[in-house]
């Protein structure tokens, strides 16, 4: 049974700027944490707030040590304010939240016993937004991009990327982030949490969800059509710069799609976005006031479609302002990328030796790929990726069950080893070792 004694310090880290409502409620909910009080500090980073935040907190009476570093002057960012509060954290543990979730009771333990699992952990919690009210098809469209975002990282096996780390719920090692060097400030409030993520796998860290550690996202209270489709602009010229810090990654980042537009309409857009701004911006904001009149008619997918492609114009015009134009776009994505993964680090493994014994040596090597054999029969491969994390044992049935199932049979199949008076199953497939 696990004491206080044996419980790591956690520091909660809150970046937040002109959402006192938000913040009060996240403060509450901290309020209401299963984990010893004793055992967490918040710091709460208001970052160029001019409304009330500060006089709230500091007459927010809390149980758990409550601690306000104030970044005076503009708004410089989550990134700045994050690293500001890392800075000063005294936690072994340290868990960012957002001023917009509401955590729900068992967040910090969850997160704790995550990481008591393995050292180097990257711990996500999964954030939900919340349904009330009327639905409108932008709140419709919001809640399934996240659930969709969350689902694929709670199967069994799942491969985690840079981009599936989300900074509104996180939790790492103080001694991990301070190695890595904590978020990048230049990153203009979009995708630093991917950046992160980069270079966090690359420094051998790996991901997990924790489903216990859920929160409440409350996204709906702030953002309208306006600030999503500005966000994707931000995150057009933050992509950019993703691809000049890690060529490597190019290929994974939606401009990569840019480079051979699919259909008229689409290349039509891309000289807009970078040949004829102008004329772009009025034709995108025409377009975007068409879109109440579709949902009021019940045109969900012309809405759709419409909004797909205003995001797909303000994405590329953020791309288009962070490298000057399309004969610019073409070089940066013609550009000679080095390999990922020398050949050398992809490792051979003999699946007759058993399934433990090779899942036991994928956790023990962490190699960027792995060519599967039965025997003398080519499996399969689980090859290299770019900005994902490097193999566990985890990975293998998974992908033996799916992918590489048939092959798996016919191996087995081809060296006798396979039971004919069993019926075949991914099941059994799972379940496979040598006798």
């Amino acid at each position: 049974m696990t004491t206080p004694s044996d419980l790591p310090s956690v520091s909660v880290i809150i970046p937040t700027h002109n959402r006192s409502a938000s913040l009060r409620r996240t403060l509450h909910a901290l309020c209401m944490q299963t984990y010893p009080h004793a055992l967490f500090e918040v710091l709460v980073v208001p970052d160029g707030c001019s409304d009330d935040t500060v006089n709230m907190l500091q007459a927010y009476s809390a149980p758990f040590a409550l601690r306000v570093i104030v970044l005076a002057g503009h708004n410089q960012g989550p990134a700045a304010a994050r690293n500001r509060g890392a800075a000063s954290a005294s936690g072994a543990l340290l868990l960012f939240l957002d001023d917009d979730v509401e955590p729900k009771p068992p967040v910090i333990m969850a997160h704790v016993r995550a990481h008591a699992q393995q050292p180097c952990l990257v711990v996500m919690g999964p954030y939900v937004p919340v349904v009330q009210g009327r639905v409108s098809y932008l709140r419709r469209f919001m809640r399934t991009w996240w659930q969709d975002k969350f689902h694929p990282m709670r199967q069994p096996g799942y491969r985690f990327g840079y981009s599936d780390l989300l900074s509104g719920n996180v939790s790492l090692q103080a001694e991990l982030f301070d190695r890595v060097g904590g978020f990048d400030p230049t990153f203009p409030c979009a995708h630093e949490d991917y950046e992160l993520g980069v270079r966090l796998l690359k420094a051998g860290a790996s991901f997990t969800l924790a489903p216990d550690a859920l929160a409440a996202h409350y996204e709906h209270e702030h953002t309208d059509l306006n600030r999503t489709l500005q966000r994707q602009r931000l995150e057009g010229g933050a992509d950019v710069r993703i691809g000049r810090r890690h060529p490597e990654l190019t290929p994974t980042l939606p401009l990569s799609r840019l480079q051979e537009p699919r259909g008229g309409m689409q290349r039509i857009v891309n000289a807009l976005a970078c040949e004829h701004q102008g004329l772009g911006d009025r034709l995108a904001a025409l377009c975007q006031r068409l879109l109440g009149p579709l949902e009021k008619m019940h045109c969900h997918g012309m809405w759709h479609w419409a909004y797909t492609g205003l995001g797909h114009y303000w994405y590329l015009r953020g791309v288009a302002e962070a490298l000057g134009s399309r004969q610019a776009l073409a070089a940066f994505l013609q550009a000679d990328l080095h390999c990922l993964v020398p050949d050398g680090l992809a490792i051979e493994i003999d699946l007759a030796e058993g399934l433990e014994e090779a899942e036991a040596r994928l956790d023990q090597e962490r190699p960027y790929g792995a060519r599967l054999y039965y025997r003398q029969h080519l499996v399969g491969h689980m090859p290299p990726r770019a900005g994902a994390e490097r193999l566990r044992g985890a990975h293998l049935r998974p992908i033996l069950a799916t992918e590489l199932a048939w092959s798996f049979l016919l191996a087995l199949a081809l060296e006798g080893t396979l039971d004919r008076s069993q019926p075949f199953t991914q099941g059994s497939l799972l379940l496979h070792e040598r006798s």
